[in-house]
């Protein structure tokens, strides 16, 4: 079976969609499925230093990349126009058997459904959040508008939408798309395990070798509820210190910056993007992991926490709640900075329970969140949904 997967950006800063798109296409690959890329060369607004316009070998997986154009206006930088994306797919499209479509509201998403639709390609779409209540109500009138002109049709022409957890394929199916939504859960890579984490994070971040840290990774974003965790962590006692992993707006991480100058001084170390051993150090050596968002259909960053063994602390609205409830991986709080204050002072002042949590963690990571089992169900939703229902 050949797939083809249409994706808008393969930035490494974009995180868990990135991880996620390649983790899902190399275990594609090692089931025997001839699975491949398209993507723009976009690199969160600037260019990714990969060569254009023929098959390359990129992060282990066959990968065509064409050039993307600059926004003039920063609203519009999310869209990624590709021009020469829907040439491309007219050309080639046929030679595959299905395709499997990233995001919805981008240029080579809609350029993706549009041809796949016109030439009789099956598709699926995963729309990564997109058409969760939060991310809707986000440049709403916009969002409403290509939804009315273009992108409804082209999501009702999909054999089904791939939602990644329950949370998000209820939010999904009320808004009256006519494709069906399919729960296909993501996977993980285990993690390798690191000597010392804990004393070399110390070492990293200059602190006493007794000190807590927490850690915080992920797009630094609004959705994400970083404002709130901060407010939290300005809450508790002076007794740990917070590591942000992540980029985002340069002009809001310098707000957030000089905000927790003057509310936690000297206990914030913002450390930028980090793949690799240097993400897993910064997991493996923390107490807990915190992740508040306002809106997060599966949370990819949860999963590599709970990976490395660390409990966490997430919002109601992290779609990975009701794992983290059933598995008793940590606590699950309402969208408040006191809620979470507090669930971060009793996991803190317990290092009894962080423990046994951790203890259970890697397990549990292990045995339920394999990316070889999710490729083996994804792939078998493709293959049942080839012929028109």
């Amino acid at each position: 079976m050949k797939i083809l997967h249409c994706v808008a950006s393969l930035a490494p800063r974009h995180g868990g969609p990135t991880v996620a798109v390649f983790s899902m296409v190399r275990a594609q690959r090692e089931l025997g499925v001839d699975a491949v890329i398209l993507s723009s060369d976009d690199d969160l607004g600037g260019r990714l230093n990969v060569p254009l316009r023929r098959w390359i070998e990129h992060e282990g997986v066959p990968v065509f990349f064409l050039p993307r154009v600059r926004a003039r206006q920063h609203t519009l930088a999310g869209f990624t126009f590709t021009p020469e994306y829907p040439a491309w797919l007219r050309a080639h499209v046929r030679e595959y058997d299905f395709a499997h479509i990233h995001t919805v509201f981008s240029h080579p998403a809609n350029s993706a459904m549009r041809v796949c639709r016109n030439a009789g390609v099956p598709y699926c779409v995963r729309p990564l959040g997109q058409l969760c209540h939060w991310s809707l109500l986000q440049r709403r009138l916009l969002k409403q508008l290509q939804l009315a002109l273009v992108t409804r049709r082209n999501i009702n022409g999909a054999r089904f939408i791939h939602c990644t957890s329950e949370m998000e394929a209820r939010e999904t199916a009320s808004e009256g798309f006519s494709s069906p939504c399919l729960v296909l859960p993501h996977g993980i890579v285990m993690p390798p395990r690191l000597v010392d984490a804990r004393e070399r994070l110390r070492k990293l971040l200059r602190l006493p070798a007794d000190r807590h840290v927490v850690t915080f990774m992920s797009r630094i974003h609004p959705k994400k509820g970083i404002e709130m965790l901060l407010e939290a962590a300005a809450k508790l006692p002076a007794c740990f210190d917070l590591a942000i992993v992540g980029t985002g707006d340069e002009a809001y991480l310098n707000r957030l910056k000089q905000a927790t100058e003057q509310s936690l001084p000297g206990r914030v170390h913002w450390l930028g993007f980090k793949e690799g051993e240097e993400k897993w150090l910064v997991l493996q050596g923390a107490d807990m992991f915190v992740l508040p968002s306002y809106s997060e259909n599966f949370g990819i960053a949860v999963l590599e926490a709970v990976a490395c063994g660390l409990p966490v602390v997430i919002s109601d609205q992290v779609a990975l709640q009701d794992e983290v409830k059933k598995h008793h991986l940590g606590i699950v709080t309402p969208l408040s900075a006191d809620a979470l204050a507090e669930a971060m002072k009793d996991l803190l002042a317990s290092s009894t329970e962080r423990k046994e949590i951790s203890s259970r963690a890697t397990v549990t990571a292990a045995e339920h969140f394999s990316w070889e089992s999710a490729a083996q169900r994804l792939t078998a939703a493709c293959l049942a949904h080839l012929s028109a229902p």
